[in-house]
């Protein structure tokens, strides 16, 4: 059952931040994509665990409008696509039916998961090295799905759903148990290994504070912020070491040093986040709305050249190099640099 439980005694830090410093710039230049039907869009891309990503998205999206409206819609067709080498590869989708977009995949530990759909993500499949097979899921027609994530802590998916014992489910076998945590609903869960990992979103009561919990192999422990934190919910986290653990809220970058989280002072000006990786340096990378990246080496910032008219809203971390998918005019795009 979710719950409130004890939180832990841990020290917590602010990091007073000067203006952040510029260093000179990294790039991020465009990858050539497959072939995509117009009015595509990418909406993750995800490192594929052997030096490669995958991207996914829709293609073939259309509106026939009538004065403000769409009263003929399509959110498209489903796009998953993986880089091997230097050629990107498609698999089947078992088990789809109908229109919808992939949102969201997850790849660690030798598994690969996919989510999406036409409304409530409610299409969930596991890669088995030469096709996507459908996996059953708890959720019915007035649930939705808000989280997909798989890491060595295991594969866990999160619900929308009345009851908040139940929001958080944990693949076991070939089921799904609920899981318990201290009282927050979960946007993102990773972790370092089954018995170190961390779960950030909001909390359960009120839904508008951000809150971040602790597995230690025995217990979920909620751990404190900075008070500066102020309101808002995390969008996701990446544990690096058991003291590196990098997360973000809309507008906020924090940092765990293995004691106490710290807040990072932003770039000014920067619109709200979306996405954040570590690359191979242990360098964090953070993405936002209709911007370059920027990454944060040395207590500096540097924004990450990329080709005029480029936005990058998605990141991933491989060795060597981190990719982006965002959008290059009208076009979707990816990019691949260091």
């Amino acid at each position: 059952m979710k719950r409130v439980l004890a939180v832990a005694a841990t020290a917590v830090a602010l990091v007073s931040s000067p203006a952040p410093a510029f260093a000179a710039a990294s790039e991020l230049r465009p990858v050539a994509l497959p072939f995509l039907w117009s009015k595509a869009e990418l909406l993750d891309v995800t490192a594929d665990g052997a030096g490669g990503v995958w991207i996914g998205g829709a293609q073939g999206r259309y509106c026939l409008r009538w004065a403000d409206y769409c009263p003929v819609y399509s959110a498209g067709n489903p796009v998953v696509r993986r880089r091997v080498g230097s050629s990107w590869k498609e698999y089947p989708i078992n088990g789809w039916t109908g229109q919808g977009q992939i949102r969201q995949i997850a790849s660690s530990a030798g598994q690969t998961w996919i989510t999406g759909g036409s409304d409530r993500n409610s299409y969930v499949a596991r890669f088995d090295g030469s096709a996507f097979q459908k996996v059953a899921i708890p959720i019915d027609q007035n649930d939705t799905l808000t989280m997909l994530a798989t890491s060595p802590a295991g594969t866990f998916i999160a619900r929308w759903v009345p009851d908040p014992a139940q929001r958080l489910l944990k693949r076991t076998g070939d089921t799904w148990t609920a899981v318990e945590t201290p009282g927050i609903d979960v946007l993102d869960l990773q972790g370092l290994s089954a018995t170190d990992a961390w779960a950030v979103g909001s909390q359960n009561d009120p839904g508008s504070m951000p809150a971040v919990a602790h597995y230690d192999g025995t217990a979920w422990k909620q751990v404190p912020l900075p008070a500066e934190t102020g309101p808002g919910w995390f969008l996701k986290v990446v544990p690096v070491a058991t003291d590196d653990v990098w997360a973000i809220m809309q507008k906020r970058l924090l940092h765990w040093n293995g004691s106490a989280w710290t807040l990072v002072a932003l770039p000014a000006g920067l619109p709200d986040l979306t996405d954040l990786a570590v690359d191979a340096s242990g360098t964090p990378w953070i993405a936002a709305y209709h911007s370059a990246p920027y990454r944060y080496s040395g207590g500096t910032w540097e924004k990450v050249t990329v080709p005029a008219g480029a936005t990058v809203h998605d990141l991933a971390a491989v060795p060597g190099s981190v990719w982006g998918t965002g959008e290059q005019g009208e076009n979707p795009a990816a990019f691949n640099g260091s």
